[in-house]
C-alpha cells in the first residue's frame, strides 16, 4: 500500500481528482492533477441555504422597506460564503484540498475577532490563514504565491499575517530551510567584520566572501527554496534536514553571486554546519543532491550551457556551470509557474459591494464573486461615493500659493478637487499665471511690413509699393544715430583702439585690391598675346625672371617683349592707389635695374650672341 510522501499517512483513490489523495492531509499523489471549484458542485458551507425564507425589512424610522438579500445579515453571510469558494479553490490550487476546512474557520475567527473590511482586505486575511494552516502542518507558507494568485502585494499579505496571527494569538513553529537564512547571513557577517586572522576560516576564502553582496545571495536563495517547493523534487524537502538544506541552498546561493566555486568548499560548509548544528558529511550530501537538480534545470533552458561528459572527465566542471547558470535557470522556473497558473486559470475575485465598508483601494464595492479560469477583470458599475466635506478651493489655493507660489502641487490640488465635481480645472488662477508661459509669446518671426503692403495689395512689384512706404513716418530718423550718440561712440571707439584697426584694414585692402589689378592685367596682356600668334623664345634669357621683372614694370611694356623698358627712369617709384601713398619695398626696388648704374646685370648664364641681331644690348650681357 502506497504512501503519501509528505506525512507517510495511507492514501485512496478519488475519481473526481483522478489521483490517490492522502486521508490525513489531503495532498495529491500526482501533483499534475488539478481540480477547480465548479458552479454547478453543490454547496457544502453552512453559510448558503437556498430555502432560507426572504422576509421584508422596514427601516428604522423610515417608510421604505428591504428587499429579499438587502439586509447586512444577509451581505455578510453572501461575502462568507463567497470567500469560502475562494479558499476552497485557492487550496485545489496549491495541491492541498484538505486544508479548506482549517482555512475557513481561521478566516472566521479573524473577521469576527478584528472585523476586518469586506473586499481587498478580506482576500488578504484568506491568503494569511491559508499560510498559517501550511505552517501547522509542516510545508513552506508560500507567501509569494497566494499573493500572486489572488494579485495582491506579497508584502501586504505577510502584514496580514501578523495581524492575524496577533489578533487569534497563534505561535508558528518556524518550518522549512527559510527560518536558518537569516542564522547563516548574521553568522557570516559577523565572520567579514573580523580580521582575515581572526575569523576562523581561511585566508582566500575570506577574499572570496569579502566581495560578494549578501543581500543578493539571500534574496536568491529565497527564490530557490520557492522553486524546490513548487516543483517536483526527486526526494521533499519535509523529508530532508532543513538545516543542511539551508546551508547547501546558501552555499550554491553564494556561489551564483561569485560565478564561479568557492575554492575551499569544505571549510564553509564546515562553518556553517558548526554554526547550525548539523553534521559537515550531511551538508555535503545536500549540497551534490541540489546541485544535480540544478544541473537538469540548466539543461531545460536553451542559451545556457549543459554538463556534458565526455570520457571520464568535462570540459568544464558541474561546480562551475551551476555556479553560472542557477540564477537563469530559477526565473526559467519563475516564468513556466506562471504560464503553467495562466494556462490551468487564474484566481480571480471579481469585488462588487453593495453596502458593505471595504478598504480604501476598494471603496464602495462589496458582494463578492468568484470566477476561475478568466484572465481579466469585469467592469462593473460602481455605486455614488459617500459624501464628502465641503473644501473651499479657492481659499485653499490662496493659502497653498501664499505659502508657497511656485508649487506645481496646488494645480493637481485644484484638479484632484475639480474632478468629483466634474468640471474643467480652473486655469486662470496667479499660480497657472506665474508659472505657464503666456500664450501671445511664439518662436516665429512677426511678418515685415513687406509682407504684410504685399498681402494687402496683391503684389510686391515697384510700382504697387514704393520705397518710402517700406519704413512709416518717423522710422528712419529713429534708427539713426543722434550726434551726441555719434561723437560719445567715436569717443570710445578711439579709446578702444577700433579706428585704428579700422584703418588697418583699408591699407591691408588697398595693397590686395592692387596686387590684384596688376595680375588680372597682366593676364590679359598674355592671354593677347598668345591668341595673335606664337612667341619667338630664345634660350638666352630666362623667362621666369623675365616675367617677374615685367610684373614691377609699366603695364604697356610687356608688348615690346624686349628689355627697352630698363632704359626708362626709375625715379619715381611711388604710386598712389584709392588715395593713400605706399612706399615700395626698398628690397624689391633694388631688384629693379637701373639704367643710370654702371653694374653689369647677369640675367642667364653667358653665351654667344646669335647671328643677325645687333648688339644694342652689349652693356647689360
Amino acid at each position: 500500500m502506497s504512501r503519501c510522501s509528505e506525512c507517510a499517512g495511507s492514501v485512496i483513490w478519488n475519481e473526481d481528482a483522478g489521483s490517490n489523495i492522502c486521508t490525513s492531509c489531503g495532498t495529491l499523489t500526482d501533483p499534475t492533477q488539478r481540480v477547480f471549484a465548479d458552479s454547478n458542485d453543490p454547496a457544502d458551507s453552512q453559510y448558503f441555504n437556498p430555502s432560507a425564507p426572504n422576509s421584508l425589512k422596514r427601516f428604522r424610522g423610515g417608510s421604505s422597506w428591504n428587499l429579499a438579500g438587502q439586509s447586512k445579515e444577509t451581505t455578510a453571510r453572501n461575502n462568507t460564503f463567497t470567500i469560502h469558494a475562494f479558499i476552497k479553490s485557492l487550496t485545489l490550487t496549491l495541491s492541498v484540498p484538505g486544508l479548506s476546512p482549517r482555512v475557513c474557520t481561521l478566516f472566521d475567527q479573524a473577521m469576527q475577532t478584528m472585523q476586518f473590511r469586506w473586499g481587498t482586505k478580506a482576500k488578504m486575511v484568506a491568503g494569511a490563514c491559508l499560510s498559517i494552516a501550511l505552517r501547522e502542518t509542516g510545508r513552506p507558507d508560500f507567501l509569494k504565491d497566494i499573493a500572486f494568485l489572488s494579485e495582491q502585494n506579497d508584502i501586504s499579505v505577510k502584514r496580514t499575517l501578523s495581524s492575524v496571527l496577533t489578533a487569534l494569538k497563534i505561535t508558528l513553529t518556524p518550518t522549512g530551510p527559510t527560518q536558518y537564512l537569516p542564522t547563516l547571513q548574521s553568522h557570516i557577517s559577523s565572520i567579514l567584520q573580523s580580521s582575515a586572522e581572526s575569523s576562523g576560516i581561511n585566508v582566500f576564502l575570506y577574499s572570496e566572501l569579502k566581495s560578494l553582496s549578501l543581500q543578493s545571495a539571500i534574496e536568491t536563495a529565497h527564490l530557490f527554496i520557492d522553486t524546490l517547493a513548487r516543483f517536483a523534487f526527486e526526494t521533499t524537502l519535509s523529508q530532508l534536514s532543513n538545516a543542511a538544506v539551508a546551508c547547501a541552498v546558501f552555499i550554491l546561493s553564494l556561489e551564483a553571486e561569485k560565478r564561479s566555486p568557492f575554492s575551499h568548499l569544505t571549510d564553509i560548509s564546515a562553518s556553517f554546519a558548526n554554526r547550525c548544528q548539523v553534521s559537515k558529511v550531511l551538508v555535503m550530501q545536500r549540497y551534490q543532491v541540489l546541485q544535480d537538480n540544478i544541473a537538469k534545470w540548466i539543461e531545460e533552458v536553451e542559451w545556457l550551457d549543459s554538463y556534458q561528459k565526455r570520457g571520464r572527465r568535462s570540459k568544464v566542471s558541474k561546480r562551475l556551470l551551476c555556479a553560472r547558470g542557477l540564477k537563469d535557470a530559477l526565473n526559467w522556473k519563475q516564468v513556466l509557474w506562471k504560464k503553467q497558473i495562466e494556462v490551468e486559470g487564474k484566481l480571480i475575485l471579481d469585488v462588487h459591494m453593495n453596502g458593505v465598508d471595504s478598504d480604501p483601494n476598494s471603496e464602495g464595492e462589496s458582494s463578492l464573486d468568484v470566477h476561475a479560469g478568466s484572465a481579466s477583470l469585469r467592469s462593473k458599475d460602481r455605486l455614488p461615493s459617500r459624501k464628502r466635506k465641503r473644501v473651499h478651493s479657492a481659499v485653499t489655493g490662496a493659502t497653498h500659493f501664499l505659502l508657497n507660489p511656485l508649487d506645481a502641487s496646488v494645480s493637481s490640488r485644484a484638479g484632484s478637487s475639480t474632478s468629483r465635481t466634474k468640471t474643467p480645472p480652473d486655469t486662470s488662477t496667479m499660480s497657472s499665471y506665474l508659472i505657464s508661459i503666456p500664450s501671445f509669446t511664439d518662436v516665429r518671426t512677426l511678418p515685415s511690413r513687406l509682407q504684410q503692403l504685399s498681402i494687402a495689395r496683391g503684389g510686391a512689384d515697384v510700382d504697387v509699393i514704393l520705397d518710402d512706404e517700406l519704413l512709416a513716418e518717423g522710422e528712419w530718423e529713429a534708427m539713426q544715430r543722434t550726434p551726441e550718440e555719434m561723437q560719445e561712440l567715436e569717443q570710445r571707439w578711439r579709446e578702444e583702439g577700433v579706428f585704428d584697426a579700422i584703418e588697418k584694414a583699408k591699407l591691408t585692402a588697398a595693397l590686395n585690391n592692387d596686387k590684384r589689378v596688376q595680375a588680372k592685367g597682366v593676364h590679359a596682356g598674355s592671354e593677347s598675346l598668345v591668341s595673335a600668334g606664337p612667341i619667338p623664345t630664345s634660350k638666352r634669357i630666362n623667362l621666369d625672371a623675365l616675367s617677374e621683372f615685367m610684373c614691377y614694370g609699366d603695364p604697356d611694356a610687356y608688348q615690346f617683349l624686349g628689355l627697352e623698358v630698363l632704359e626708362d627712369d626709375k625715379d619715381d617709384k611711388e604710386s598712389d592707389v584709392d588715395g593713400y601713398g605706399v612706399m615700395y619695398d626698398t628690397s624689391t626696388s633694388a631688384s629693379y635695374p637701373d639704367s643710370a648704374g654702371g653694374d653689369e646685370i647677369t640675367i642667364d648664364d653667358w653665351r654667344p650672341l646669335s647671328p643677325g641681331f645687333d648688339n644694342s644690348f652689349d652693356d647689360y650681357l
